[in-house]
């Protein structure tokens, strides 16, 4: 009985929701960290980030089979803070999401453009929580997740948090998060933060064609891949 009303709500939603396509925009911000801030090598690089992110916008697309989640062109910063808020969005290429499971091309720099393909499943192991707040005037619900990073120094496991919109129900977000029945109005991945600014609904289909380009390999091994590439880099420097 915990989550009835939720799922009430998005059910009695989704009978009324007849929208079957639209574009999210959401800004994007990296949050402080003490941590970073002072470290001697790092440090430099994190305001950086914190300053280019401010001037970051990402799209969601949608239509009623598939999703599309990109950075907008915005070159109005110095190269140095916009490309260190890149990175630390981890969207630099378009994200895919169809059939549950998530698309995307390579975008690290350490090989040839496009020339991997990157299939992973949806990641849905979504903690619900009774906590609720108000954005952009819709009511959304707390869900907790981990992005998990597995290498050669480890397992480490990154905080996720979800606030998602029962009367929206699409169960979308950014940067390839989904599942829940709801649409994901803002994301926090560890210190960045993903949240809307703009919704859009049409009843008119958006065209949205998955990347084709690259060999197809998982997640895990495409990790392995970059690891094993940027190991080399140091020892050759």
């Amino acid at each position: 009985m915990k989550y009835t009303y939720i799922f009430i709500l998005s059910f009695i939603t989704l009978i009324a929701f007849s929208q079957k396509s639209g574009t999210i925009t959401y800004n994007f911000k990296i949050l402080e960290d003490e941590k970073f801030i002072k470290n001697e090598v790092l440090g430099k690089f994190f305001l950086q980030a914190i300053e280019g992110a401010k001037h970051l916008k990402f799209e969601l697309t949608f239509n009623d089979s598939i999703s599309e989640f990109k950075l907008l062109n915005n070159m109005s910063l110095d190269g140095q803070d916009l490309e260190m808020a890149i990175i630390n969005s981890r969207t630099k290429k378009e994200i895919y999401i169809f059939k549950n499971k998530i698309y995307h091309n390579n975008s690290n720099g350490l090989f040839k453009e496009n020339e991997f393909l990157i299939i992973e499943p949806l990641n849905q192991k979504w903690k619900l929580t009774n906590e609720s707040k108000t954005i952009d005037g819709y009511t959304c619900y707390k869900a907790t997740n981990e992005y998990i990073v597995v290498n050669s120094k480890g397992t480490f496991k990154h905080p996720v948090i979800a606030w998602f919109c029962p009367q929206i129900p699409i169960p979308i977000g950014p940067r390839g998060y989904g599942g829940l029945p709801g649409l994901i109005l803002e994301l926090q991945e560890w210190n960045s933060v993903f949240g809307v600014e703009k919704i859009a609904f049409s009843n008119d289909i958006k065209e949205i064609v998955l990347p084709k380009e690259g060999k197809i390999i998982s997640n895990q091994e495409y990790q392995n891949k970059v690891g094993a590439a940027a190991k080399g880099e140091f020892n050759n420097n």
